[in-house]
Protein backbone atom coordinates (compact mmCIF):
# COMPACT_ATOMS: atom_id res chain seq x y z
CA UNK A 1 0.00 0.00 0.00
CA UNK A 2 2.82 2.35 0.78
CA UNK A 3 4.28 1.90 -2.69
CA UNK A 4 0.89 2.56 -4.26
CA UNK A 5 0.52 5.79 -2.28
CA UNK A 6 3.96 6.89 -3.38
CA UNK A 7 3.13 6.15 -7.00
CA UNK A 8 -0.16 8.04 -6.69
CA UNK A 9 1.61 11.06 -5.20
CA UNK A 10 4.26 11.08 -7.95
CA UNK A 11 1.58 10.83 -10.62
CA UNK A 12 -0.31 13.73 -9.08
CA UNK A 13 2.80 15.93 -9.00
CA UNK A 14 3.61 15.11 -12.63
CA UNK A 15 0.04 15.88 -13.68
CA UNK A 16 0.06 19.28 -11.99
CA UNK A 17 3.44 20.04 -13.53
CA UNK A 18 2.11 19.18 -16.97
CA UNK A 19 -0.91 21.45 -16.49
CA UNK A 20 1.30 24.32 -15.41
CA UNK A 21 3.59 23.86 -18.40
CA UNK A 22 0.71 23.51 -20.84
CA UNK A 23 -0.95 26.63 -19.42
CA UNK A 24 2.11 28.86 -19.55
CA UNK A 25 0.70 30.53 -22.65
CA UNK A 26 -2.45 31.58 -20.80
CA UNK A 27 -4.66 28.62 -21.79
CA UNK A 28 -7.32 27.31 -19.42
CA UNK A 29 -6.73 24.60 -16.81
CA UNK A 30 -8.30 21.17 -16.86
CA UNK A 31 -11.75 22.36 -15.75
CA UNK A 32 -11.78 25.05 -18.45
CA UNK A 33 -12.40 27.90 -16.03
CA UNK A 34 -9.33 29.11 -14.19
CA UNK A 35 -5.91 29.84 -15.71
CA UNK A 36 -2.98 28.00 -14.22
CA UNK A 37 -0.10 30.29 -13.30
CA UNK A 38 3.55 29.35 -13.08
CA UNK A 39 5.39 29.80 -9.79
CA UNK A 40 6.52 33.41 -9.41
CA UNK A 41 10.08 34.16 -10.50
CA UNK A 42 12.32 37.02 -9.47
CA UNK A 43 11.84 39.90 -11.95
CA UNK A 44 14.83 41.01 -14.03
CA UNK A 45 16.49 44.00 -12.44
CA UNK A 46 15.29 47.07 -14.33
CA UNK A 47 17.81 49.58 -15.65
CA UNK A 48 18.08 52.96 -14.05
CA UNK A 49 16.24 55.71 -15.99
CA UNK A 50 18.56 57.87 -18.07
CA UNK A 51 18.23 60.84 -20.40
CA UNK A 52 20.32 60.61 -23.54
CA UNK A 53 21.22 63.81 -25.34
CA UNK A 54 21.27 63.37 -29.12
CA UNK A 55 22.99 66.05 -31.18
CA UNK A 56 22.59 66.70 -34.89
CA UNK A 57 24.46 69.52 -36.67
CA UNK A 58 21.88 69.83 -39.46
CA UNK A 59 20.45 73.09 -38.17
CA UNK A 60 16.86 74.24 -38.70
CA UNK A 61 16.37 71.76 -41.55
CA UNK A 62 15.86 69.00 -38.97
CA UNK A 63 12.91 69.71 -36.67
CA UNK A 64 12.34 68.32 -33.20
CA UNK A 65 9.09 66.73 -34.36
CA UNK A 66 10.69 64.93 -37.31
CA UNK A 67 13.57 63.69 -35.17
CA UNK A 68 11.31 62.30 -32.47
CA UNK A 69 9.03 60.63 -35.00
CA UNK A 70 11.88 59.01 -36.91
CA UNK A 71 14.40 58.27 -34.15
CA UNK A 72 13.51 59.44 -30.64
CA UNK A 73 10.11 57.81 -30.20
CA UNK A 74 11.14 54.40 -31.58
CA UNK A 75 14.09 54.31 -29.16
CA UNK A 76 11.95 55.32 -26.16
CA UNK A 77 9.38 52.67 -27.09
CA UNK A 78 12.06 49.99 -27.37
CA UNK A 79 13.85 51.06 -24.19
CA UNK A 80 11.37 52.54 -21.67
CA UNK A 81 14.25 53.42 -19.34
CA UNK A 82 15.63 55.87 -21.91
CA UNK A 83 14.37 59.42 -22.36
CA UNK A 84 15.58 61.12 -25.51
CA UNK A 85 16.53 64.79 -25.62
CA UNK A 86 17.29 66.29 -29.03
CA UNK A 87 19.61 69.27 -29.57
CA UNK A 88 20.50 70.94 -32.86
CA UNK A 89 21.78 74.37 -33.90
CA UNK A 90 19.28 77.12 -34.71
CA UNK A 91 21.31 78.08 -37.80
CA UNK A 92 23.91 76.60 -40.13
CA UNK A 93 26.76 77.17 -37.69
CA UNK A 94 27.08 74.04 -35.53
CA UNK A 95 30.60 74.97 -34.47
CA UNK A 96 29.31 78.09 -32.74
CA UNK A 97 26.73 76.15 -30.78
CA UNK A 98 29.17 73.36 -29.92
CA UNK A 99 31.74 75.88 -28.66
CA UNK A 100 29.08 77.41 -26.40
CA UNK A 101 27.91 74.01 -25.14
CA UNK A 102 31.43 72.88 -24.33
CA UNK A 103 32.20 76.15 -22.55
CA UNK A 104 29.04 75.71 -20.45
CA UNK A 105 29.93 72.13 -19.56
CA UNK A 106 26.92 70.65 -21.35
CA UNK A 107 27.14 67.04 -22.38
CA UNK A 108 26.28 65.11 -25.55
CA UNK A 109 25.76 61.36 -25.43
CA UNK A 110 25.15 60.53 -29.08
CA UNK A 111 26.38 62.66 -31.97
CA UNK A 112 24.67 62.08 -35.33
CA UNK A 113 27.07 63.16 -38.04
CA UNK A 114 27.78 62.67 -41.72
CA UNK A 115 31.00 60.73 -42.24
CA UNK A 116 32.47 63.50 -44.39
CA UNK A 117 32.15 65.88 -41.42
CA UNK A 118 34.16 63.68 -39.05
CA UNK A 119 37.25 65.87 -39.07
CA UNK A 120 35.18 69.01 -38.97
CA UNK A 121 32.87 68.27 -36.01
CA UNK A 122 34.15 65.20 -34.17
CA UNK A 123 37.94 65.44 -34.04
CA UNK A 124 38.25 69.13 -33.01
CA UNK A 125 36.10 68.50 -29.92
CA UNK A 126 37.77 65.20 -29.04
CA UNK A 127 34.44 63.36 -29.17
CA UNK A 128 36.06 60.12 -30.41
CA UNK A 129 35.35 57.03 -28.32
CA UNK A 130 36.23 53.54 -29.54
CA UNK A 131 33.23 51.24 -29.09
CA UNK A 132 35.12 48.08 -30.16
CA UNK A 133 35.02 46.61 -26.64
CA UNK A 134 31.31 47.33 -26.37
CA UNK A 135 30.79 45.55 -29.69
CA UNK A 136 32.52 42.44 -28.31
CA UNK A 137 30.87 42.60 -24.90
CA UNK A 138 27.38 42.74 -26.38
CA UNK A 139 28.09 40.19 -29.15
CA UNK A 140 26.97 42.77 -31.68
CA UNK A 141 27.16 41.23 -35.16
CA UNK A 142 28.95 43.70 -37.43
CA UNK A 143 28.79 41.23 -40.33
CA UNK A 144 25.08 41.93 -40.78
CA UNK A 145 25.87 45.53 -41.77
CA UNK A 146 26.89 46.65 -45.24
CA UNK A 147 30.61 45.93 -45.60
CA UNK A 148 31.44 49.25 -47.26
CA UNK A 149 29.75 51.21 -44.47
CA UNK A 150 31.72 49.41 -41.76
CA UNK A 151 34.92 49.87 -43.77
CA UNK A 152 34.16 53.58 -44.06
CA UNK A 153 33.81 53.94 -40.29
CA UNK A 154 37.03 52.03 -39.69
CA UNK A 155 38.80 54.34 -42.14
CA UNK A 156 37.89 57.22 -39.82
CA UNK A 157 38.63 55.33 -36.63
CA UNK A 158 42.31 54.44 -36.96
CA UNK A 159 41.50 50.73 -36.91
CA UNK A 160 38.95 50.99 -34.12
CA UNK A 161 35.28 51.88 -34.38
CA UNK A 162 34.10 55.33 -33.31
CA UNK A 163 30.50 54.95 -34.44
CA UNK A 164 27.86 52.79 -36.06
CA UNK A 165 26.36 53.70 -39.44
CA UNK A 166 22.59 54.03 -39.38
CA UNK A 167 21.78 55.92 -42.58
CA UNK A 168 23.10 55.49 -46.08
CA UNK A 169 22.40 57.78 -49.01
CA UNK A 170 23.12 56.31 -52.42
CA UNK A 171 23.61 58.33 -55.59
CA UNK A 172 21.90 57.37 -58.83
CA UNK A 173 21.16 58.83 -62.27
CA UNK A 174 17.85 60.68 -62.24
CA UNK A 175 16.23 61.56 -65.55
CA UNK A 176 13.31 63.72 -66.69
CA UNK A 177 10.88 61.46 -68.54
CA UNK A 178 9.06 64.41 -70.12
CA UNK A 179 12.24 65.74 -71.75
CA UNK A 180 13.08 62.34 -73.22
CA UNK A 181 9.49 61.94 -74.42
CA UNK A 182 9.55 65.44 -75.94
CA UNK A 183 12.52 64.59 -78.14
CA UNK A 184 11.55 60.97 -78.77
CA UNK A 185 14.71 59.55 -77.21
CA UNK A 186 14.67 56.21 -75.29
CA UNK A 187 15.08 56.49 -71.52
CA UNK A 188 18.42 55.74 -69.84
CA UNK A 189 18.96 52.16 -68.66
CA UNK A 190 20.57 50.49 -65.66
CA UNK A 191 24.24 49.64 -66.10
CA UNK A 192 25.22 52.53 -68.35
CA UNK A 193 28.85 53.64 -68.40
CA UNK A 194 30.05 57.23 -68.21
CA UNK A 195 30.76 57.02 -71.94
CA UNK A 196 27.16 55.87 -72.57
CA UNK A 197 25.80 58.77 -70.54
CA UNK A 198 28.14 61.21 -72.30
CA UNK A 199 26.85 60.17 -75.72
CA UNK A 200 23.26 60.43 -74.46
CA UNK A 201 23.98 63.86 -72.96
CA UNK A 202 25.20 65.09 -76.37
CA UNK A 203 21.98 63.85 -77.92
CA UNK A 204 19.79 65.47 -75.27
CA UNK A 205 21.53 68.86 -75.20
CA UNK A 206 19.58 70.97 -77.66
CA UNK A 207 17.81 74.27 -78.15
CA UNK A 208 14.04 74.15 -78.46
CA UNK A 209 12.44 77.53 -79.13
CA UNK A 210 13.89 79.83 -76.51
CA UNK A 211 14.75 77.01 -74.09
CA UNK A 212 18.19 75.51 -73.79
CA UNK A 213 17.90 71.90 -72.64
CA UNK A 214 20.92 70.44 -70.87
CA UNK A 215 21.85 66.79 -71.32
CA UNK A 216 23.52 66.25 -67.93
CA UNK A 217 24.22 68.06 -64.66
CA UNK A 218 25.60 66.99 -61.30
CA UNK A 219 27.00 68.36 -58.04
CA UNK A 220 30.79 68.58 -58.25
CA UNK A 221 31.35 68.37 -54.49
CA UNK A 222 29.49 65.07 -54.12
CA UNK A 223 30.82 63.70 -57.40
CA UNK A 224 34.37 64.24 -56.15
CA UNK A 225 33.92 63.38 -52.49
CA UNK A 226 32.29 60.01 -53.24
CA UNK A 227 34.29 59.30 -56.38
CA UNK A 228 34.21 55.75 -57.71
CA UNK A 229 38.01 55.53 -57.99
CA UNK A 230 38.40 55.96 -54.20
CA UNK A 231 40.92 58.75 -54.68
CA UNK A 232 41.68 60.69 -51.51
CA UNK A 233 42.05 64.46 -51.40
CA UNK A 234 45.07 64.73 -49.10
CA UNK A 235 48.01 62.51 -48.19
CA UNK A 236 47.43 61.89 -44.46
CA UNK A 237 51.19 61.61 -43.85
CA UNK A 238 52.44 64.72 -45.65
CA UNK A 239 49.23 66.80 -45.48
CA UNK A 240 49.73 67.65 -49.16
CA UNK A 241 46.94 67.67 -51.75
CA UNK A 242 46.95 64.63 -54.04
CA UNK A 243 45.41 66.17 -57.15
CA UNK A 244 48.65 66.56 -59.06
CA UNK A 245 50.38 63.38 -57.84
CA UNK A 246 47.52 60.89 -58.06
CA UNK A 247 46.62 60.29 -61.72
CA UNK A 248 43.14 59.17 -60.72
CA UNK A 249 42.23 62.81 -60.15
CA UNK A 250 43.03 63.76 -63.73
CA UNK A 251 40.67 61.01 -64.85
CA UNK A 252 37.95 62.13 -62.42
CA UNK A 253 38.17 65.79 -63.46
CA UNK A 254 38.43 65.06 -67.18
CA UNK A 255 35.45 62.69 -67.05
CA UNK A 256 33.18 65.42 -65.71
CA UNK A 257 34.58 68.41 -67.59
CA UNK A 258 33.87 66.82 -70.99
CA UNK A 259 30.13 67.02 -70.26
CA UNK A 260 30.41 70.78 -69.85
CA UNK A 261 32.30 71.04 -73.14
CA UNK A 262 29.21 69.83 -75.00
CA UNK A 263 27.87 72.93 -76.85
CA UNK A 264 24.88 74.20 -74.87
CA UNK A 265 25.67 72.14 -71.75
CA UNK A 266 28.24 74.47 -70.19
CA UNK A 267 27.83 75.13 -66.48
CA UNK A 268 26.06 78.42 -65.77
CA UNK A 269 25.45 78.01 -62.06
CA UNK A 270 27.59 78.95 -59.05
CA UNK A 271 25.89 77.09 -56.22
CA UNK A 272 24.46 73.77 -55.14
CA UNK A 273 20.84 74.94 -55.16
CA UNK A 274 21.16 76.52 -58.60
CA UNK A 275 22.38 73.24 -60.13
CA UNK A 276 19.57 71.35 -58.39
CA UNK A 277 16.98 73.80 -59.73
CA UNK A 278 18.00 73.12 -63.33
CA UNK A 279 16.58 69.61 -62.92
CA UNK A 280 13.85 69.91 -60.31
CA UNK A 281 12.36 73.39 -60.87
CA UNK A 282 13.37 74.64 -64.31
CA UNK A 283 13.00 71.10 -65.73
CA UNK A 284 15.63 71.82 -68.35
CA UNK A 285 18.11 69.05 -67.47
CA UNK A 286 17.56 65.64 -69.03
CA UNK A 287 19.75 63.82 -66.48
CA UNK A 288 20.96 64.62 -62.98
CA UNK A 289 23.49 62.45 -61.12
CA UNK A 290 22.73 62.88 -57.44
CA UNK A 291 21.03 61.34 -54.39
CA UNK A 292 17.50 60.02 -54.52
CA UNK A 293 14.92 62.68 -53.60
CA UNK A 294 13.30 62.16 -50.19
CA UNK A 295 10.17 64.23 -50.87
CA UNK A 296 7.73 64.60 -53.73
CA UNK A 297 9.01 66.60 -56.71
CA UNK A 298 7.16 68.41 -59.49
CA UNK A 299 9.39 67.01 -62.21
CA UNK A 300 8.32 63.72 -63.84
CA UNK A 301 11.42 61.72 -62.91
CA UNK A 302 12.64 58.17 -62.73
CA UNK A 303 16.00 56.66 -61.91
CA UNK A 304 18.66 54.23 -63.12
CA UNK A 305 22.02 53.15 -61.74
CA UNK A 306 24.77 55.73 -61.35
CA UNK A 307 27.11 55.79 -64.39
CA UNK A 308 30.03 53.36 -64.14
CA UNK A 309 33.58 53.47 -65.43
CA UNK A 310 34.05 50.93 -68.21
CA UNK A 311 36.90 49.20 -66.36
CA UNK A 312 35.08 49.23 -63.01
CA UNK A 313 31.76 47.66 -63.84
CA UNK A 314 29.29 47.33 -60.99
CA UNK A 315 31.13 49.87 -58.81
CA UNK A 316 29.10 52.88 -57.76
CA UNK A 317 30.08 55.95 -55.75
CA UNK A 318 31.23 55.67 -52.18
CA UNK A 319 28.24 55.65 -49.85
CA UNK A 320 27.32 58.83 -48.02
CA UNK A 321 26.78 57.75 -44.42
CA UNK A 322 25.28 59.26 -41.31
CA UNK A 323 26.96 57.83 -38.21
CA UNK A 324 25.87 57.53 -34.60
CA UNK A 325 28.82 58.30 -32.32
CA UNK A 326 28.90 57.64 -28.59
CA UNK A 327 30.90 60.64 -27.41
CA UNK A 328 33.86 60.44 -25.06
CA UNK A 329 32.04 62.74 -22.61
CA UNK A 330 28.92 60.59 -22.26
CA UNK A 331 28.20 59.32 -18.75
CA UNK A 332 25.65 56.81 -20.07
CA UNK A 333 27.66 54.82 -22.59
CA UNK A 334 25.88 51.50 -22.03
CA UNK A 335 22.48 53.06 -22.58
CA UNK A 336 23.84 54.97 -25.56
CA UNK A 337 25.09 51.71 -27.06
CA UNK A 338 21.66 50.13 -26.61
CA UNK A 339 20.23 53.04 -28.59
CA UNK A 340 22.69 53.10 -31.49
CA UNK A 341 22.72 49.31 -31.79
CA UNK A 342 18.95 49.38 -32.13
CA UNK A 343 19.26 52.03 -34.84
CA UNK A 344 21.05 49.43 -36.99
CA UNK A 345 18.50 46.68 -36.32
CA UNK A 346 16.31 45.27 -39.07
CA UNK A 347 13.25 46.56 -37.20
CA UNK A 348 14.48 50.15 -37.14
CA UNK A 349 16.02 50.00 -40.61
CA UNK A 350 12.82 48.57 -42.09
CA UNK A 351 10.83 51.54 -40.84
CA UNK A 352 13.41 53.96 -42.26
CA UNK A 353 13.53 52.13 -45.58
CA UNK A 354 9.77 51.93 -46.09
CA UNK A 355 9.48 55.70 -45.68
CA UNK A 356 12.54 56.25 -47.94
CA UNK A 357 14.29 58.16 -45.14
CA UNK A 358 17.51 56.38 -46.07
CA UNK A 359 18.76 53.28 -47.83
CA UNK A 360 19.34 50.46 -45.30
CA UNK A 361 22.76 49.81 -43.81
CA UNK A 362 21.78 46.21 -43.11
CA UNK A 363 22.44 43.40 -45.59
CA UNK A 364 19.00 41.89 -45.05
CA UNK A 365 17.44 41.67 -48.52
CA UNK A 366 13.87 42.03 -47.28
CA UNK A 367 14.77 45.38 -45.72
CA UNK A 368 16.46 46.57 -48.91
CA UNK A 369 13.48 45.49 -51.00
CA UNK A 370 11.19 47.53 -48.75
CA UNK A 371 12.86 50.81 -49.70
CA UNK A 372 10.20 53.40 -50.59
CA UNK A 373 7.34 50.98 -49.96
CA UNK A 374 5.30 53.48 -47.93
CA UNK A 375 6.40 56.58 -49.88
CA UNK A 376 3.65 57.39 -52.36
CA UNK A 377 5.88 59.68 -54.41
CA UNK A 378 8.15 56.70 -55.20
CA UNK A 379 5.40 54.44 -56.49
CA UNK A 380 6.28 53.09 -59.91
CA UNK A 381 9.89 54.27 -59.73
CA UNK A 382 12.83 51.99 -60.51
CA UNK A 383 13.83 51.71 -56.84
CA UNK A 384 15.90 48.57 -57.32
CA UNK A 385 18.44 50.65 -59.22
CA UNK A 386 19.84 52.10 -55.99
CA UNK A 387 20.96 48.67 -54.77
CA UNK A 388 22.45 47.28 -57.97
CA UNK A 389 25.88 48.89 -57.70
CA UNK A 390 28.46 48.09 -55.05
CA UNK A 391 29.76 51.19 -53.25
CA UNK A 392 33.41 51.96 -53.95
CA UNK A 393 35.82 51.57 -51.02
CA UNK A 394 36.31 54.66 -48.87
CA UNK A 395 39.60 56.51 -49.28
CA UNK A 396 41.87 57.18 -46.30
CA UNK A 397 40.74 60.43 -44.78
CA UNK A 398 42.65 63.44 -43.51
CA UNK A 399 41.75 66.33 -41.21
CA UNK A 400 42.29 68.53 -44.28
CA UNK A 401 40.21 66.62 -46.82
CA UNK A 402 37.35 69.09 -46.62
CA UNK A 403 39.74 72.04 -47.04
CA UNK A 404 41.11 70.51 -50.23
CA UNK A 405 37.65 69.50 -51.48
CA UNK A 406 36.39 73.08 -51.24
CA UNK A 407 39.20 74.29 -53.50
CA UNK A 408 38.39 71.57 -56.03
CA UNK A 409 34.75 72.64 -56.15
CA UNK A 410 35.69 76.28 -56.80
CA UNK A 411 37.90 75.45 -59.78
CA UNK A 412 35.45 72.89 -61.16
CA UNK A 413 32.78 75.63 -61.39
CA UNK A 414 35.24 77.65 -63.47
CA UNK A 415 36.26 74.67 -65.60
CA UNK A 416 32.60 73.86 -66.21
CA UNK A 417 32.17 77.33 -67.70
CA UNK A 418 35.03 76.83 -70.14
CA UNK A 419 37.54 78.83 -68.12
CA UNK A 420 40.82 76.94 -68.57
CA UNK A 421 41.85 73.36 -69.33
CA UNK A 422 42.07 70.22 -67.21
CA UNK A 423 45.86 70.15 -66.77
CA UNK A 424 45.99 73.78 -65.69
CA UNK A 425 43.00 73.23 -63.41
CA UNK A 426 44.69 70.29 -61.68
CA UNK A 427 47.83 72.34 -61.00
CA UNK A 428 45.79 75.31 -59.77
CA UNK A 429 43.64 73.17 -57.47
CA UNK A 430 46.76 71.57 -55.98
CA UNK A 431 48.41 74.93 -55.30
CA UNK A 432 45.27 76.44 -53.76
CA UNK A 433 44.60 73.35 -51.64
CA UNK A 434 48.16 73.22 -50.28
CA UNK A 435 48.04 76.92 -49.47
CA UNK A 436 44.69 76.58 -47.69
CA UNK A 437 45.92 73.57 -45.71
CA UNK A 438 49.00 75.51 -44.58
CA UNK A 439 46.75 78.38 -43.49
CA UNK A 440 44.52 76.06 -41.48
CA UNK A 441 47.50 74.35 -39.87
CA UNK A 442 49.06 77.71 -38.96
CA UNK A 443 45.80 78.75 -37.31
CA UNK A 444 45.88 75.68 -35.08
CA UNK A 445 49.34 76.41 -33.70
Amino acid sequence: MLNLKKLYFIALVLNVGCLAACSADGSKSGDGTQPVTSPPTAPEKSKEPVTLVFYSPNGPSETDEAFMEQIGNPIQKKFPYITVKFVHPPDTNPEGQLDAMMAAGESIDIFLNADLNHYRLITPYKFEYDISDMIKKSNFDLSRLDDSSVQAVRALSKGGLYALPYRMNVQALLYNKDVFDKFGVPYPKDGMTWDDVYELAKQMTRMDGDKQYRGFVTQTYNYAWMNQLSAGFVDPKSDKALYNSDERWTRIVRNLSRFYEIPGNALKENSFSAVSNVFYKDKLAAMYAYFMPTISQEVNWDVVTYPEYGDRRGIGPQANLTLAYITSMSKHKDAAFDAIAYMTSDEFQMNQAKKALSFPVTKTQAVKDAFGQDADFLKGKNMRAVAKSKPAPTFEGSPYSRTAAVELEKIMYQLGKGQGDVNTAIRTITELADKSIDTVKAGKK
